[in-house]
């Protein structure tokens, strides 16, 4: 499988155009910023890998199928173990590389409406090194002839350690896989609150928030380093993401909230989905950056 490596005097990363453009490993001075996938793995996908793409939507798709424009589309799942359509077509297709130097790549791909996502789309990535920042720049381009709903966002995998501690802003609260509330959002619990920063420990995630500002902040004490994440106006959801007696933590910058499709079409507001019309784009950007503390 090709593997893409970007580096400068601080950062290395690693990108896999086959299997959806996502990220192999991301270093900063030799230390993992990211798990890095496991290459010894004769089963992967993108899931096992340090970052993929979100796109054209984040997230799930309830019961694989939405109203738009009055008609009802559908959509296969798409991950073993899942039962719903999740996160888009993006992390499961194969990606072109069109530009290349030593600190950037750009890479795109087409999805045609017969396979996954009921529309017509094509989808751009350049991933650029400056310093000691990776900057991401996502583009969403519809080739249908209706408008197309969509969205897009990142999902990193973060080295977890037993002090890291995570700071970002949330008004409310979208999804939680583990609660029974999927139709509104609610007020984000006061335990649930990050605004000031706070060690993530044990406890387990799988939630998706609203009212994020695009910034949010990743410490490691004992490691002497943090990460400052940075996304742009399109970005109004973060999902967090910490599973149970894994390795990693993730903080996922989204453009649209959990099964904003059907919560749209019930006439809630707010769910960050985006609407294109035939051969117009959405751009968004969002960079990693890892400072010395």
């Amino acid at each position: 499988m090709q593997e893409i490596i970007l580096s400068n005097n601080l950062l290395q990363v690693g990108i896999l155009p086959e299997l959806g453009a996502s990220l192999s490993f991301m270093k900063y001075k030799d230390m993992d910023i990211l798990r890095p996938i496991d290459t010894k793995n004769t089963t992967l996908d993108s899931n096992s890998a340090s970052m993929f793409l979100m796109l054209p939507f984040c997230g799930r798709i309830r019961g694989g199928k939405f109203v738009y424009w009055g008609i009802t589309r559908k959509m296969k799942k798409n991950q073993a173990g899942i039962q719903d359509p999740i996160h888009g077509d993006g992390w499961k297709s194969k990606w072109n590389v069109v530009n290349k130097s030593d600190t950037s790549v750009t890479l795109k791909m087409s999805h045609d409406k017969e396979e996954g996502f009921p529309f017509s789309y094509e989808a751009q990535v350049i991933y650029t090194l400056k310093d000691a920042e990776l900057n991401i720049e996502t583009t969403l381009t519809n080739n249908a002839i209706l408008p197309m709903p969509c969205g897009m966002g990142i999902h990193p995998f973060f080295t977890k350690t037993k002090d890291m501690e995570l700071k970002f802003t949330s008004k409310m609260v979208w999804a939680n896989e583990s609660d029974p509330i999927f139709d509104r959002p609610y007020p984000t619990p006061e335990d649930w609150q990050f605004k000031d920063g706070k060690p993530i420990k044990s406890t387990v995630f799988d939630t998706c928030f609203g009212g994020f500002n695009g910034q949010a902040e990743i410490k490691y004490p004992s490691l002497g380093y943090q990460i400052k994440m940075q996304a742009d106006e399109q970005y109004g959801h973060v999902v967090l993401y910490s599973p149970k007696g894994k390795g990693f933590v993730c903080l996922e910058p989204c453009t649209n909230a959990s099964n904003a499709f059907n919560l749209a079409s019930n006439g809630v507001i707010g769910t960050g989905i985006k609407s294109i019309g035939k051969n117009q784009s959405i751009t968004g950007r969002v960079s990693i950056k890892i400072e010395d503390e």
